[in-house]
């Protein structure tokens, strides 16, 4: 792909308060400041024990644009996807307080992420048209090939005109800076394995072909640029293949979705991989300078990172968002003793203990299971409101039924071990494992209510409707007989547990995933 320019300098950094301005070498280059966000997830108030959210986050973007305007950079805000879910304000207002924010900031660009169809393809749709900004989609296809109509809107900064094939997949801007212009190609991809991370239908019929053999395409489309800004929504592993496979045709991938936080990027090649973990906890900044073409000119590269700053005064457009989900989820449930914490590594957790526990006493079976991907939050001890157990269970997942054979059941759990992000809550079962044994091998007995797993036996299990469709790779559910759905939402039944046993002191973690411990040697 042609360019004018022949060097990049990029300088990356989560940013809040940045050291005093140093002064720019005056080289001739027309430099670039893009700021990004990533996995927003509806963290509209500052999270507890934490800092983020959006008052703190447009503090720091506020802080910044300000800063590399006065350096003479142009700047790019951006966002790599996933901008709901996971919050009463985010889910219970469909998102449309996320893009009212993003709208008062002045985003440019974002990508879909797969949470964007958590609530149904109009929802997606409606948060495109509703925003100043153009939705990205390169490998968002209807059938028969052609992008959705609500990908690509220009909103109120337009791009330049593309080849109609580009369209929902590009936008290319030209960026004024002190030192002079530079054109910046745009594209954004979201993950190919939507219909594995997203519940069963709500993509409709929607289809999410391969990152890298449509970027392909994408690159033999643009006209000459001087910058290419790939926006994702795929996860670190695959970026950093894309980035591998595009050197010297990518030059910044802006990423999300595996939540990752990359303080100085990660430089693949000449390709740098930028993301900012989630929930509004940090803000990303990348320095470009594109220099004009010498001969041996080098491409240098450093980073500077730094935290948030505390926020500031609640924007007046978030104000009408909150006070509508606030009645909802205000209500008082129950209090606990101690915290319950989300699983980690192979151990199990108390509040993974807890959802397992309560879908297995409500449908009396023999073995329950969840996923950990589902477990949003931490329950603090003290109160507990509807708010807290939302952010926990955002998903509006109901408890289904089943029959597994024996067998099953154990490839089920042998599979679950493949690495840590795929364990299950178990309730009903004691699980030992070997996670330093090859993959496949990890699993070394089951027992369920105290005896040995069968394999001829049928056993009955309760789960929830994403992971009894397949959901999250877990295919060994979609093999269950006498599959019901019993329409009980997880998020009711966690708050009838609770305030039937108000105050609950869940005690110790009780162990049901249990770390093999070596033979003995011999003597």
């Amino acid at each position: 792909m042609p360019r004018r320019f022949a060097a990049l300098l990029l300088v990356l950094g989560l940013v809040a308060a940045a050291p005093a301005l140093a002064q720019e070498p005056r080289d001739g280059a027309v430099r670039l400041t893009i700021l990004h966000t990533n996995d927003l997830h509806g963290q509209v108030l500052e999270p507890p024990r934490r800092v983020g959210g959006l008052v703190a986050l447009g503090r720091a973007i506020r802080q910044e644009r300000d800063r590399a305007r006065e350096r003479g950079d142009a700047v790019l805000l951006l966002d790599a996807g996933d901008l709901f879910k996971g919050t009463p304000e985010g889910d219970l207002t469909d998102g449309e307080v996320m893009v009212a924010w993003m709208n008062h900031m002045g985003y440019d660009a974002g990508v879909v992420g797969n949470h964007e169809f958590d609530h149904g393809v109009d929802v997606a749709a409606r948060l495109a048209w509703g925003a100043d900004f153009p939705f990205l989609g390169a490998n968002i296809r209807q059938p028969g090939g052609a992008r959705p109509e609500w990908l690509g809107l220009p909103g109120a900064r337009p791009g330049e005109p593309l080849h109609e094939a580009l369209r929902g997949a590009a936008v290319v801007r030209t960026l004024t800076s002190a030192a002079g212009r530079a054109r910046v190609a745009l594209v954004g991809l979201t993950t190919s394995a939507m219909k594995e991370v997203t519940l069963k239908g709500v993509t409709g019929d929607l289809e999410f072909p391969d990152e890298a053999a449509t970027l392909e395409r994408v690159l033999e489309l643009l006209p000459p640029v001087d910058l290419v800004v790939l926006i994702t929504h795929c996860g670190l592993t695959t970026d950093r293949a894309l980035a591998r496979r595009f050197q010297g045709k990518v030059d910044v991938i802006i990423g999300g979705h595996s939540h990752t936080r990359l303080p100085a990027g990660d430089r693949q090649g000449s390709v740098l991989v930028c993301q900012t973990g989630a929930r509004a906890e940090a803000l990303g900044r990348v320095r470009v300078a594109v220099t004009p073409a010498r001969d041996g000119a080098p491409r240098r590269v450093t980073a500077e990172a730094d935290l948030l700053p505390p926020g500031d005064e609640l924007p007046g457009v978030l104000a009408p968002f909150i006070d509508k989900v606030k009645e909802k989820v205000g209500q008082r449930v129950g209090a606990l003793v101690r915290d319950l914490e989300r699983g980690r590594g192979f151990e199990p957790s108390g509040l993974g203990n807890l959802h397992v526990d309560a879908m297995r006493q409500a449908t009396g079976v023999d073995v329950a299971l969840h996923n950990r991907s589902g477990i949003r939050g931490d329950l603090l001890a003290g109160e507990v409101q509807v708010r807290h157990l939302y952010e926990v269970a955002p998903f509006g997942n109901t408890v289904v039924t089943l029959l597994l054979s024996g067998k099953d059941l154990r490839e089920l759990l042998a599979g679950m071990l493949a690495s840590p992000a795929r364990v299950l809550e178990v309730s009903g079962a004691v699980v030992m494992i070997d996670p330093e044994a090859a993959e496949g091998q990890r699993l070394v007995s089951v027992t369920v209510g105290g005896k040995p797993l069968d394999p001829d036996r049928t056993y009955k299990v309760a789960t929830n409707n994403f992971l009894a469709a397949g959901g999250d790779g877990h295919v060994v559910f979609t093999r269950g007989a006498d599959v019901r759905d019993t329409g009980v939402v997880l998020l009711d039944l966690l708050m009838k547990h609770l305030r039937e046993r108000d105050p609950l002191d869940p005690g110790p973690v009780e162990p049901r995933l249990i770390v093999a411990q070596p033979a003995e040697a011999p003597r």
